[in-house]
This record gives structure tokens, sequence and C-alpha cells, in this order.
């Protein structure tokens, strides 16, 4: 008889949160100000990790960690474990947390005997791409479903323009542009000038402020790397 519910181990992809302070008040305002750079509900169905690698020596406790749960749940985020330091497994499981590893931290562990994953499933099939020949003010929205989107002027700061396939702004780039819908993880971002608020492919994202710190403005790619960090290049 064949096992009516088989449990196979399987890569996910969730999203790490990098925790610069163990004060949960501090990390309750940084969440604010972090959802305040997105869409609304842009990480309700994520499945979100707390990273405490930047915290040394930080070993959290059971009270510690359910503080910080009911923080991501007050802010409607699914904080699913945790990972980057030492914790005690009782403390996770009175938390109802789970210990997670990271791509390095998984290299350490010998791997086992398997056959060769699948390959990925192909990108998918897209719609004739959606050209858009005059600036989007803020506060506009330009969806393009099941396609590419080209803009063929400026995309003010507080506009918003989403793509299940590649965005391309012939000007400049300064509301938020998100690319690669339906887990599109080939998609690409290009624009003649790069100001913008925040940039997103298949739910990978930059804010203003780790854009400003790439120090590329003119001309910009952007596009995933195979281990899914955001590549920022002038072509």
């Amino acid at each position: 008889m064949s096992d009516p519910l088989p449990f196979k181990g399987r890569s996910v992809s969730v999203t790490a949160v990098l925790l610069q302070d163990a004060d949960t008040a501090q990390i309750d305002v940084a969440l604010s100000e972090k959802i305040a750079q997105v869409p609304p509900d842009f990480f309700t169905t994520q499945p979100l990790v707390a990273d405490f690698s930047a915290l040394e020596g930080f070993k959290p406790d059971t009270k510690w960690l359910k503080t910080l749960k009911r923080i991501f749940e007050r802010h409607k985020l699914g904080l699913v474990g945790v990972c980057g330091a030492p914790v005690e497994r009782s403390a996770l499981v009175a938390a109802g947390l789970a210990e997670v590893r990271t791509s390095v931290e998984a290299k350490k562990v010998e791997k086992s005997e398997e056959p060769a994953p699948p390959p990925p499933p192909p990108a998918p099939k897209l719609a004739p791409t959606r050209v858009i020949r005059h600036n989007i003010r803020s506060g506009q929205r330009v969806i393009a479903a099941s396609s590419d989107l080209i803009i063929v002027g400026t995309v003010s700061p507080g506009a918003e323009i989403y793509a299940d396939g590649n965005i391309t702004v012939y000007g400049a780039l300064r509301g938020r542009a998100f690319a690669g819908g339906q887990d599109n993880t080939a998609a690409y971002i290009y624009c003649h000038t790069l100001g913008a608020e925040l940039v997103s492919i298949a739910g990978f994202y930059q804010d203003m402020e780790q854009l400003q710190a790439s120090g590329v403005r003119d001309n910009v790619f952007i596009s995933l790397n195979a281990d899914e960090s955001m590549r920022i290049v002038s072509v």
C-alpha cells in the first residue's frame, strides 16, 4: 500500500530578515518602516525567517522568540523560523518556529546520495509586450499581466509598474517596479536612469537605500544571479 501522506525534503524559497538589533521594540519600528516602503500585502504570503547572524553571541530564549513572533503577526507577516544563531530546540518548539539552514550552512552538511532534481520549469509563456508611450505620474499603477512592459517616458516617484515578464523604461525610473510575476526569476528590469524607490524581481527586492549603495545610475540592467541575489550593472 502506498504512503497516503509522504514526507519529502524540498528546497523552498524564503525571505530572510537580517536583524540588526536584539531590542524587540526597535525591530517593531524597523518592520513598520519597511512595510511602508512596499505595496499593501507585499509580504503577506511570503514565509519569513529571522536571521541572527549580525547579532554576535546572541542566544534568544523562549520569551524573546514568542515576543518576536507576536510582533511579526501584528504586522500580518508569517515568521516561520530562525537562522544564524544557536537556539535551544525547546525554545523553538515553544515559540512555534523552525530552525532553518542557510545555503552556507547547508554546504557544510554531507550530501546524501539522492537522484538529481528535475530541471526547473520553463519561464511562463508571455503575451505580446505592452507598450506605454507617456510618463507614469505619481499615484498611477500600470500592470502588464502575462507580458513584458515597456515604458517610453518617466516613472515618477509614487508610481508603480508591474509585469509578469521584463520591464524596460526608456527614461527615468523613480517609482516602484515589480518584474517577474508568477515566480519568473529569468525576468529583468532595464532603465535609462535609476532613482527607484524599490525594484523587485520574482519577489526578491531592493529598496532605495540598497539601490543607491550600488552606485549604478545610468543605463541600468537589473537581474537575478543563480543564488537569487540581485545583480545591478550599467550596460
